[in-house]
């Protein structure tokens, strides 16, 4: 009984290994918000779940809009939205004073596949024109090994 015991748990946690991946800190190479950063991407069995960090310089407010997406950066495949934790969807909003410093949020899509290695976060595809501010991320890294960091392709903002 131990033995079967220490078998399935041993498959359990090779299994969520092979289907979890995290990235502390991921690094791309563009962002449309200089005040927010994504800190950590998580895959898992079900979900890609991106952590953001938007640090309130003066009074303001933020809020997220349904249509936010993940792009395969090299391709033409879309992730979905699922939800959101911590932040308000539009048309909600929550005020924010320029001493409440950092405001953290996640946001859930469907599962990257594990070969896509960049990808875009598209919150509103606006031209350079447009004004306003998206939690817009332009060639975001998914790579554990840092070759793109070694070849010097991303940079973090």
């Amino acid at each position: 009984m131990k033995a079967l015991f220490i078998t399935v748990f041993t498959v359990f946690l090779i299994w969520g290994s092979v289907y979890s991946q995290v990235f502390e800190n991921p690094y791309y190479r563009t962002s449309d918000d200089p005040t927010t950063t994504i800190t950590r991407i998580e895959q898992v069995s079900k979900f890609t779940i991106i952590t953001f960090e938007h640090a309130q310089t003066a009074e303001g407010w933020i809020a997220l809009s349904k249509s936010i997406y993940l792009q395969n950066a090299e391709g033409d495949q879309i992730y979905k939205f699922i939800k959101a934790e911590g932040i308000p969807l539009t048309p909600q909003k929550k005020t924010l004073k320029g001493d409440e410093g950092k405001f953290v949020f996640k946001i859930y899509f469907e599962r990257v596949p594990a070969s896509i290695k960049t990808i875009n976060v598209i919150e509103r595809a606006i031209s350079r024109d447009e004004a306003g501010s998206y939690f817009n991320f332009f060639g975001v890294s998914m790579d554990k090994t840092g070759k793109a960091l070694r070849e010097g392709n991303f940079q973090r903002i």
